[in-house]
């Protein structure tokens, strides 16, 4: 199969680590304001190079490779920090294990040039990606190329993404190639041989992944494109300048084969148990479940980790092998809490002839760190609605379980969103602002209709609230009023006809309280509409 190499470089990604951190920080650091260039730097022969730099620095002329003692004459203002390579190779590792949500391939770039000056020794930030044979998956090549930009930019990550046939193409598209050029080919048939040499042909020496010294020698004989030396014998190039050279353009032209080895795939936590004998009974099965759960718990703790889902299965001595998914609201490692759940489960289980192997699979594990509470502290308010979420999970599937969740709108009828439980991003722990303010500002109805009703309505003036109004053949005597509270449309994407409205809050001789408002402002000439929104208690 023809190999589809896609390349993400990350031109600013150990910056934006430390730009997001101080970000995130209670208080942002007065020696890093936000508004200020940053550079990253490490020794390199007893002077401080320049190994990653802001968006804002690149902006201002600064680039990876060069002295510190440049950069600060250009820039006086500039904020420089310490490079830490441990943390620059964690991202990269947790991006590789992201991007395999787009193919099972892929691995971490690592930089190999070291020459002093040269910008690619400075710029190793990147991924491999072979997308061969699934990228139809994602509705073609373009398509995921496309979904992956969205993916990274939301994340902040800047990304400048390239496919092409051959991993040393791919790596120099994406540093070196405007936009329009980065997509060269995906083939290395005779036409796409042709068309992927033309799109390396205007880009630099250093594009091939050669080292600093070896350019500037290049470049005094003249040679500074990739098109200079395509059509040059290759014995003397490498006689010249060195075999690194020749290997370096032929691989980028798939003459020779250039691979990376992918990560592997992450390995459930995982706890198994055999049984010489088949298990029948209920009473043993649970018994063996509540073990199960205390291994699992015991290696998340040993990891440092919490799991967002749990897997029981287990094999009857027919052969049949079954399985449950258990998730979870939020990461946890609590043995106990794992037996609650799991006591919910244990009853779906059907023995047949008896049960030969049962195991548990932890499975969306991450970091957390580990919590203590004080002698006599008890359960907060929010690890208790986890744990009803979690035990109505496992009781009644993932699917049944939803929960309302705001949205940050002020259209009351898009405001809030059906969603799964997750205790972390919907609302539900007590130390987020759940709510968006626009459902805070003013009052709103315990019921709300899915669509308004039209009302026959008698105002005294346009712009006064009715004195009564006509619903489902009762007329409704008008006591009490407040408002208006005016809600106008979303102007950007706003459905053709939505108009401005004014919500009024009534209560009718009857003691019921109603929310209506008016669409349509009448100091505008609009033929305004009255509509029954929702119920006040």
């Amino acid at each position: 199969m023809q190999r589809v190499i896609i390349h993400a470089w990350f031109p600013h990604l150990a910056a934006e680590r430390v730009r997001r951190a101080a970000a995130g920080a209670s208080e942002l650091p007065s020696d890093l304001p936000p508004d200020a260039p940053l550079v990253l730097t490490s020794a390199y022969h007893g002077a401080d190079l320049v190994d990653s730099v802001c968006r804002l620095a690149a902006r201002q002329g600064l680039h990876p490779g060069m002295r510190l003692a440049d950069a600060r004459a250009l820039r006086p203002a500039l904020v420089s920090r310490d490079s830490d390579d441990a943390a620059d190779a964690a991202d990269l590792l947790h991006l590789a294990r992201w991007a395999r949500r787009y193919c099972p391939l892929t691995a971490p770039a690592v930089a190999e040039a070291t020459g002093a000056g040269a910008a690619i020794a400075r710029d190793g930030n990147g991924l491999w990606l072979d997308v061969a044979g699934a990228a139809h998956l994602k509705g073609g090549i373009r398509s995921l190329l496309a979904d992956m930009a969205r993916s990274l930019r939301a994340a902040g990550l800047t990304a400048r993404l390239a496919v092409a046939p051959t991993c040393g193409a791919a790596w120099a598209l994406a540093r070196y190639a405007p936009a329009a050029q980065r997509y060269a080919c995906t083939r290395l048939d005779s036409p796409g041989a042709r068309q992927l040499a033309g799109s390396l042909a205007g880009l630099p020496l250093a594009a091939l992944r050669l080292d600093g010294t070896i350019c500037t020698a290049m470049a005094s004989a003249g040679l500074r494109r990739i098109g200079d030396i395509l059509g040059m014998p290759r014995a003397p190039l490498a006689s010249r300048f060195g075999s690194v050279v020749t290997a370096r353009l032929d691989a980028a032209l798939g003459h020779v084969n250039e691979s990376f080895t992918p990560i592997a795939p992450p390995r459930p936590l995982l706890s198994l148990q055999n049984f010489a004998d088949p298990l029948l009974a209920p009473d043993d099965i649970h018994a063996v479940i509540d073990r199960l759960a205390g291994e699992i718990a015991a290696i998340l703790q040993q990891n440092g980790l919490a799991a967002r889902r749990l897997q029981l299965g287990w094999q009857r001595v027919d052969g049949a092998v079954m399985a449950r998914d258990l998730h979870l609201s939020r990461p946890s490692r609590d043995a106990a809490g794992f037996r609650r759940l799991l006591a919910e489960a244990a009853e779906a289980i059907n023995p047949e002839f008896g049960l030969e192997r049962m195991w548990m699979e932890a499975h969306d594990c991450s970091p957390q760190a580990p919590v203590t509470r004080a002698f006599g502290e008890g359960v907060s308010v929010s690890e208790s609605r986890a744990s009803l979420v979690d035990r109505l999970v496992a009781r009644l599937g993932h699917g049944a379980v939803l929960h309302m969740k705001a949205r940050d709108c002020w259209q009351p009828e898009a405001a809030q969103y059906m969603a799964y439980p997750d205790m972390e991003s919907a609302g539900f722990d007590d130390s987020m602002n759940a709510a968006p303010h626009c459902l805070t500002a003013a009052p709103r109805p315990i019921r709300l209709l899915a669509h308004p009703h039209r009302l026959a309505v008698v105002a005294l003036l346009p712009d006064h609230p009715p004195a009564q109004f006509v619903w489902q053949r009762h007329t409704h005597k008008v006591v009490r009023a407040s408002g208006p509270e005016r809600i106008a449309p979303q102007w950007w994407n706003a459905a053709g006809g939505t108009r401005t409205r004014d919500y009024f809050r009534l209560q009718d001789e009857d003691g019921a309280c109603f929310w209506v408002y008016r669409e349509g402002l009448p100091e505008r000439g609009e033929d305004p509409g009255w509509f029954l929104h929702g119920f006040f208690a």
